[in-house]
C-alpha cells in the first residue's frame, strides 16, 4: 500500500505545481495588462499632439519591445477610429510603418500562429501596404487553407494586391460569403480583373460578383450584370436580376421582358420584383397577366409590384373586379385587403 500513497503524493505535488504555474502566469498576465493600460494613459496625450501636428516627435514610449508594440497598437487604433482627418490618418499610418512594420515582418516569418494572426489584423487596420509582397510570398509558399490563409487573403484584398485575385481564382473550396468578403475589399481595377480572369467560368464566383456589383452600385459593372441576364445557367440569371434590384436601373430594359414569359416560375417571380425595383411602368400589362400565374409566389410578387406604382391600388381594384382569372382576382383582393389592414393599423 505504500506505493499507492507515494503515487497519491506525487500526483498531489504535480497538481499543486501546475496550479502554482497557472497562478503565476495569470498574475504576470494581469500585471502586464496593467502596465499596458498605464502606458496607454500616459502616452495618449503625447500621441494625439503628435498626430495633430503640435509635436515634432513622439516621446515616452516603453523600451520593452512587446509592451511598446501593444501600447502603440492600442493607442494608434483608438486615434485612428476617432479622427476623420485624412492628414492625421496618414500620420497614424506612417508611425505604424516606422514602429510596427519591422516587428510584424519578424512575427510573420518566425512568430506563433497567434502572433501572425495579430500581425495581419493590424497590417490591415493600419494599411501597411508595403508588407503586401511579404504576405503574398508566404501565401505562394504553401499557405492554402485554414483561418490564417483566409485572413491573409483578406489583408491582401484590402491592399488590392494581385495575389488576392490569383489565390481566389485558384481556391477550390470557397464559399459565396468568403468571396464577397474579398470582393468588398478589392478596388475597382482588381475586381474587374477578377471578373475577366475567372468570373465567366467559375459560376460560384460569378454569382457572388453579380450580387456584390449591385450592392456596390458602381455603374461601371452594370454592363456585366446585364450581360449575365442571357447566361445559360438560370441561377446566374436570377442573381443578375437581383443585382438590378440593387442598382434600381437598367440600360437595356428589353432584356427584362423575356423573364415575364419564362418557363421557370422563379424567373417570372424575379421579373416581377425587378419591375417593382426599377419602377418599370412599361411592364404593368405583364404584371397584370402574371396575377393569374399558376405559381402562388409569382402571383404574390406581381401584386406587390403593381402596388408599388402610384396607380397600383386602382390597377388591383380593377383586377379584383374584372380579371378573367379567378386566382388573379383573389390575389388582387388579398393584396388590397392586406394594404387596408396595414393602413388601419398604421393609423
Amino acid at each position: 500500500m505504500i506505493w499507492a500513497w507515494w503515487l497519491i503524493g506525487i500526483f498531489l505535488i504535480l497538481q499543486l505545481t501546475l496550479l502554482g504555474v497557472l497562478l503565476i502566469g495569470k498574475y504576470r498576465s494581469l500585471r502586464f495588462i496593467e502596465r499596458v493600460e498605464k502606458s496607454c494613459t500616459a502616452i495618449m496625450p503625447v500621441m494625439k499632439d503628435y498626430v495633430s501636428g503640435s509635436l515634432e516627435e513622439v516621446y515616452g514610449l516603453p523600451k520593452n519591445t512587446r509592451l511598446r508594440r501593444e501600447v502603440l497598437e492600442k493607442v494608434l487604433s483608438q486615434i485612428r477610429s476617432e479622427t476623420k482627418s485624412a492628414v492625421e490618418q496618414e500620420k497614424v499610418r506612417q508611425l505604424a510603418v516606422q514602429e510596427l512594420q519591422p516587428l510584424y515582418q519578424k512575427m510573420l516569418s518566425g512568430g506563433s500562429w497567434a502572433d501572425r494572426m495579430n500581425a495581419m489584423y493590424f497590417m490591415e487596420e493600419f494599411l501597411l501596404v508595403d508588407m503586401g509582397d511579404t504576405l503574398a510570398e508566404r501565401v505562394r509558399r504553401g499557405m492554402r487553407s485554414g483561418e490564417e490563409y483566409r485572413q491573409a487573403l483578406r489583408v491582401l484584398a484590402s491592399f488590392s494586391h494581385l495575389q488576392a485575385v490569383e489565390s481566389l481564382s485558384d481556391e477550390k473550396n470557397k464559399s459565396v460569403a468568403f468571396i464577397k468578403e474579398i470582393m468588398r475589399r478589392l478596388n475597382r481595377e482588381k475586381l474587374t480583373l477578377l471578373y475577366y480572369r475567372t468570373g465567366r467560368q467559375d459560376l460560384l464566383l460569378l454569382q457572388a460578383f453579380l450580387v456584390h456589383a449591385g450592392e456596390r452600385g458602381e455603374e461601371v459593372f452594370l454592363p456585366y450584370v446585364e450581360k449575365a441576364l442571357q447566361h445559360e445557367e438560370m441561377e446566374i440569371r436570377l442573381k443578375a436580376l437581383k443585382s438590378l434590384g440593387f442598382y434600381q436601373q437598367v440600360e437595356q430594359p428589353e432584356l427584362i421582358e423575356p423573364f415575364f414569359h419564362s418557363e421557370f416560375w422563379e424567373e417570372r417571380m424575379y421579373a416581377c420584383k425587378t419591375a417593382a425595383a426599377l419602377s418599370g411602368a412599361q411592364w404593368k400589362e405583364s404584371l397584370l397577366r402574371l396575377l393569374g400565374d399558376p405559381a402562388w409566389w409569382v402571383r404574390s410578387a406581381a401584386a406587390e409590384a403593381l402596388l408599388s406604382f402610384s396607380d397600383g391600388p386602382d390597377l388591383l381594384e380593377e383586377a379584383r373586379k374584372n380579371h378573367q382569372d379567378r386566382y388573379a382576382r383573389d390575389m388582387a383582393a388579398k393584396m388590397l385587403t392586406t394594404r387596408g389592414e396595414v393602413s388601419v393599423h398604421d393609423g
